[in-house]
């Protein structure tokens, strides 16, 4: 029987990890997502970045406004040429400023020139190439965006599952150095009571130093699981989180086919991979539109003084059309648009690949999580059997038809099955979240 003394420390060590628990903040798996989807500083730079590319969109897509500029410059010049042009601006050319030596050694002229000038795009093929790469850019982005928030949420629920699997590691590991003591006080009672061996007291005490080993690194894993999973929701770096565990089934909501379908739909990769098709296609359509011309009108008003800005002595305005065709420049153009279609090319290929690869993974994750099932219902046999297996040897030593040797087998063997018990339950979550990720359908799931 397990003396008072042993019994105590037994309950001490099994609870302590919950007593400590109770002094830091417990959080659920919905609102560990929730806040990492929130505070996550990766989660919050692609918001900005996504901001960003909306904002190139948008300068791109005011291309065909028409732009208003203002202007005040002044000069002065002696140069014959600029002075005949500054006094007919200024409307003060005279009679007497045709005289030769006038003309050629003109005095010092100052000019004041205030100018509003309007351009209007008329047709700029180019521009409109350009606003749907711009548009893709941004949808890619956004989509890219997606794609870092249901990879952050994974990693929290990765993290979260780390730190329920630590915490049950810790719990078995602590009943594991229990037990481990109970062998120990029974060897040292057999020996002094001359019917054990001092190497059977020696080998327990090996046996109880690893266990110890064990409990100290499931401690530390346990702390660090906490610390980076408050990391992953936003917290400080010396913040620890505790978990709520899950206790619920995690069921996958429809069929095989039914998932692969929606997964082609809705996830981000292959949405980006389609993005990046249609952006592909505007960018063959710019290398196209290069092989036409421009149009754009202009028109501005001036005002000129020798004296003051932004007075008159004279004013004149003017308005027409521009026509600009490049007929040739070197090949570029052809160049230009062969890479483009191969960029294209290149980007049917990836989307067909990236199709194929999200119905693989989902085909995997099914396949594994119904194998993790098989694994789960044999741990739980197996701990069964290992604890009554360590109840009878015990037993059996009490009475002197054991061996320590057999006995501490038999222990390590226990230990190892609820080790496998500890990690197939974390699997068993995890392969469901997997198939949830893979179908892209992760963020939903979780968040209901």
């Amino acid at each position: 029987m397990i003396q008072i003394p042993a019994l105590f420390l037994a309950v001490l060590l099994l609870i302590s990890p919950y007593a400590q628990a109770a002094e830091l903040r417990r959080i659920s798996l919905k609102e560990a997502v929730a806040e990492g989807l929130e505070r996550n500083h990766q989660v919050r730079a692609a918001t900005y970045e996504t901001t960003a590319a909306e904002a190139g969109a948008r300068v791109s897509a005011s291309h065909y406004w028409p732009q208003l500029f203002f202007e005040e410059s002044v000069s002065a010049s002696n140069t014959p040429t600029r002075t005949f042009m500054m006094k007919l601006d200024q409307g003060r050319f005279t009679q007497n400023d045709f005289q030769i030596n006038n003309l050629n050694n003109p005095k010092t002229v100052t000019d004041f020139r205030t100018s509003v000038t309007w351009e209007q795009p008329l047709f700029v093929p180019a521009a409109f190439a350009e606003r749907r790469i711009a548009a893709r850019d941004a949808e890619q982005q956004r989509i890219a965006q997606t794609t870092t928030r249901e990879q952050t949420a994974f990693r929290i629920f990765q993290t979260y599952l780390d730190v329920q699997k630590s915490a049950a590691y810790l719990q078995a590991s602590r009943q594991s150095l229990v037990e481990a003591q109970e062998s120990r006080r029974l060897a040292q009672a057999r020996t002094a009571a001359g019917l054990g061996l001092k190497s059977d007291e020696l080998r327990v005490g090996t046996h109880l130093s690893v266990i110890e080993q064990q409990v100290v690194t499931a401690t530390n894993n346990l702390t660090l699981a906490r610390l980076q999973l408050a990391l992953l929701t936003g917290g400080r770096p010396d913040e620890e989180l505790e978990i709520i565990p899950l206790t619920e089934e995690l069921t996958v909501p429809t069929s095989l086919e039914e998932l692969a379908e929606k997964a082609l739909a809705v996830r981000s990769d292959v949405r980006h991979a389609q993005a990046a098709l249609e952006k592909a296609d505007a960018t063959v359509l710019a290398a196209r539109s290069a092989y036409l011309p421009s149009l754009a009108g202009v028109a501005g008003y001036q005002l000129n003084d020798h004296r003051n800005p932004f007075n008159a002595e004279h004013d004149a305005w003017m308005a027409g059309l521009n026509l600009r065709w490049n007929l040739f420049d070197g090949f570029r153009r052809e160049n230009r648009h062969e890479k483009a279609s191969a960029s294209r090319s290149a980007a049917v290929e990836l989307l067909e690949q990236s199709r194929r690869t999200v119905q693989y993974q989902l085909h995997e994750n099914w396949l594994r999580r119904h194998e993790v099932e098989k694994q789960y219902m044999a741990a739980r046999s197996s701990v069964v059997s290992a604890q009554e297996t360590v109840r009878l040897l015990s037993r059996r030593f009490e009475n002197d038809l054991a061996t320590m040797l057999e006995l501490l087998d038999a222990q390590s063997a226990l230990n190892q099955t609820r080790a496998m018990l500890v990690e197939s339950e974390t699997n068993r979550y995890l392969a469901t979240g997997r198939i949830w990720y893979a179908a892209g359908i992760f963020l939903q799931e979780v968040q209901k």
